[in-house]
Parts: C-alpha cells; structure tokens; sequence
C-alpha cells in the first residue's frame, strides 16, 4: 500500500506499507522498478543482493536501482515494516546522468546503513514536507544526492542513539538555518556553537557528521548559490560578491570560476534564456548545488 506525501518534478515521495496479508518470512524476489532512496521507518526486514544479506532495522537506508533484483523477507513472529520512500523522476535522472559521470550507480551496494547525516535528512524532511514548499522539497532532494552519492565512502562514524538525535537535532537545524537566512553576515564557531547551546568542538563535530560538511564550507556554498542567483537576476559581479558576504573580489571571482568552470561575469540572465534552462532543472542548478568542486577555500577564523 502506498501514500503519497508529496510530488515535485524531481521526485515522488510515498510511504510504503504492507496489506492485511502476512508477511512473508520465506525470501521473496523483486525487481527494482526506480532509482531512489528509501529509509526504513518502522520494525525490519532481511535484504538479499547477490551473495550479501542485510538486516535493516528503523533508521537504516537503503537505494534502488531500476532492473536491479532483490530478494526480501520478515523475521517470523514480527509486524512488517514500514518504509519511506523517495523515487527519482526524469528530470532528476538526467542530470544525475550528465552531472555525476564518475558515479557508477549501478555498482554499488544497496544498503547505505544507519548513518547520522542521513537520519538528520530524513529528520529534516518532516519540517520540509510540512511547509509544502516545491522548491525546499527539491533542495532537500539534492542534498539527499548528496549524501548518499558523493559520501558513499566516507570515513564511518559513531551511531546516535534515537535520544541523542532527537535532542541534537533541532539545535543543528538551528544553526544550519541561521547561516542559510543570515549567510551575508560574518560567523564565528564559537558564537554558533554558544547560540544552541553547545561548546565549541561538540558543536563542529556533530555539524559535520549531521549535515555532511563543516560550518564554513557549508556557509560557502549557501554564499555562491546566492551569489549566482544574484547574477542571474542581473547583479553585477561587484554587488554579488560583497551582498553575499565575501570580502575580497578578485578571490570571490577565482573561487567562483573553480566552483562553477565560468568566471561570474559569465552568468548572465541572458546566457540562461539561451539555453532556455530553468533554476530547477538545469544541470548548472545541479553542480551548484551539489558542490561538486573541490573544497580548496582557504579557512578563516570567521566561518
């Protein structure tokens, strides 16, 4: 049974829940119809992929692959498992195609795992769904990508307890909404970290491990989006550089040419309207958001 929760052009959200029969404890084969993501929301179910098999319990994600063949089943005696799921639509799975070429999708591994920084999306997408918000939806999308295309190798890190993400969360969101809403300002760790009530490093290391990159990289890349918006509608290069919060021009300028591939002065309304590309589904939307440049700026003492 599924219920949808919302629908943009990027992707389809539903939950997905077992009928009235039981489940079925011998395994059973699947084809994958879609490349998504899902996370298991309640109680666990045994997956099979080739010779592996995983246990996933509440709180693990795991991602499909269209054609990819799974086998499934519930441990005997224990309700059936309720999973989220998010489904990746055409307009998405192009520009994953054209972005990310050096991701070999189809050779991963299914299970993702019960990861921090995924459980804080998944945290996040209730506040997200709740706004009914398109554009925050397919924001929270390429973040989601992100996280589990970009960091499919990341170095593993300790498992929050349910209480300690429950308690952690909210005041990481905080922060993380502070510097996107207030990104042209000047940030101090110290002053974030004291803002929710966390010291210093306790501050830097849950950041990072819930939303995927340290403070001052994420500021930096709120900044350049906002930058590049600022020059699509039409700013001048000057404006956007120091609107958004950057102090030196000529490092604005080399920076955003290592992010992007084109100097500022490139981005131009009209450059936009000749590729006849929209902000949602152009591939440079998907770069910018992605990240995908090295993270070579030079750290500071402000974030």
């Amino acid at each position: 049974m599924e219920i949808p929760l919302a629908k943009t052009t990027l992707a389809d959200i539903v939950v997905l829940k077992h009928g009235p029969e039981p489940p079925n404890v011998e395994p059973r084969t699947s084809v994958c119809a879609w490349r998504g993501v899902h996370f298991v929301e309640e109680n666990c179910f045994t997956l099979r992929f080739g010779k592996r098999e995983w246990l996933l319990e509440k709180g693990y994600a795991f991602v499909s692959e269209p054609g990819r063949v799974h086998q499934y089943s519930h441990p005997r005696g224990l309700s059936p498992d309720v999973c989220l799921s998010i489904r990746f639509n055409a307009p998405l799975l192009e520009c994953m195609r054209d972005e990310l070429t050096e991701v070999q999708f189809e050779a991963g591994e299914p299970v993702l795992g019960r990861r921090n920084d995924l459980r804080f999306l998944r945290w996040r997408l209730n506040s997200v769904l709740h706004e009914s918000n398109e554009l925050a939806i397919d924001e929270w999308l390429v973040d989601l990508i992100s996280a589990t295309c970009l960091s499919r190798h990341a170095t593993p890190r300790r498992d929050l307890c349910d209480g300690q993400l429950a308690r952690y969360a909210p005041r990481i969101e905080a922060a993380r909404q502070q510097l996107v809403h207030r990104f042209a300002e000047q940030h101090r760790l110290p002053v974030l970290a004291q803002a929710v009530g966390m010291s210093t490093f306790q501050f830097a290391r849950l950041f990072r491990e819930l939303v995927g990159s340290a403070p001052h990289q994420f500021l930096l890349r709120v900044r350049f989006e906002a930058a590049l918006d600022m020059l699509l509608d039409g700013a001048s290069v000057t404006d956007a550089c120091f609107e958004c919060g950057f102090s030196n021009l000529s490092l604005f300028s080399r920076q955003f040419k290592a992010r992007f591939g084109e100097s500022p002065s490139c981005f131009t309304p009209a450059d936009l309207m000749k590729d006849r590309l929209t902000r949602r589904n152009s591939a440079t939307w998907l770069r910018k958001s992605l990240d995908l440049t090295p993270s070579n700026e030079h750290s500071t003492r402000s974030v």
